[in-house]
């Protein structure tokens, strides 16, 4: 049987590790995993919905669904970006890359003076799917379908548990584990994020000059609202990647 000359080459499997925001829930992922191509396998891990954890605590649950013996990428949506480069940082085998999605390294709000971290307490969170499900309509990006995601993600998780996960966003600082982070970055960041604002990725960037950017047309919910190109993003990022 004769080869075809120029034939490309078929596009490597590899394990996509899907770290979700502030909900945790793992359902807002829904539409990336429908776009996913067929070489990239999607893991959604789900964090506790009735738990209050920060960022330590919930350590130990990304560790352990991480893939063992083959390789693997992992994503980190906004809430979740300190958790994959903590997970980086300790060298996983079979780790590829790492995709920050609308995310930080530390607080997207710095200039908040101490006490407003009280008020970000479970009161505050009892409006809280509400106002998402309002901003997502506002914004012009919203169908109904990412209107029920909302509401099926936000209706899951107490309003103790988010509160506790803001108050952990505005004490987090991971910029040690990113300038440890062993493998290649990308930062997908959408052009009318209002939630994390554009110096979050320049602090990133000055840390870490190596980060590769790619900037589409979307809200802060951009895997949710562009899916079809945020895969198109993440499988040319993970193509010529080699895991440590």
């Amino acid at each position: 049987m004769s080869s075809v000359v120029g034939a490309a080459s078929p596009a490597r499997p590899f394990t996509l590790v899907l770290l979700p925001g502030l909900d945790g829930t793992g359902v807002l992922f829904d539409p990336l995993v429908e776009a996913l191509p067929a070489n990239i396998t999607p893991r959604v891990v789900r964090y506790p919905v009735d738990r209050p954890l920060d960022y330590q605590e919930l350590y130990p649950q990304v560790a352990a669904s991480l893939p063992q013996g083959e390789p693997f990428v992992i994503l980190g949506e906004s809430f979740s970006g300190p958790l994959a480069l903590m997970a980086a940082e300790r060298r996983p085998p079979g780790l590829l890359g790492v995709i920050l999605c609308a995310t930080f390294v530390t607080t997207p709000a710095p200039f908040l003076p101490a006490a407003a971290h009280r008020l970000a307490g479970p009161p505050l969170f009892e409006l809280f799917p509400a106002f998402a499900r309002a901003k997502a309509r506002l914004t012009g990006f919203s169908t109904t379908r990412l209107q029920h995601l909302l509401a099926k993600a936000h209706g899951q998780v107490k309003p103790a548990v988010y509160a506790h996960r803001l108050r952990a966003v505005l004490k987090v600082d991971v910029t040690d584990a990113l300038l440890a982070c062993p493998v290649p970055i990308l930062y997908i960041r959408g052009s009318y994020d209002m939630v994390v604002p554009p110096r979050c990725l320049a602090a990133i960037r000055r840390a870490r000059p190596s980060v590769q950017a790619v900037m589409l047309r979307a809200p802060h919910l951009v895997l949710q609202t562009r899916p079809h190109e945020a895969s198109h993003s993440i499988a040319d990022f993970a193509a010529d990647l080699t895991p440590i």
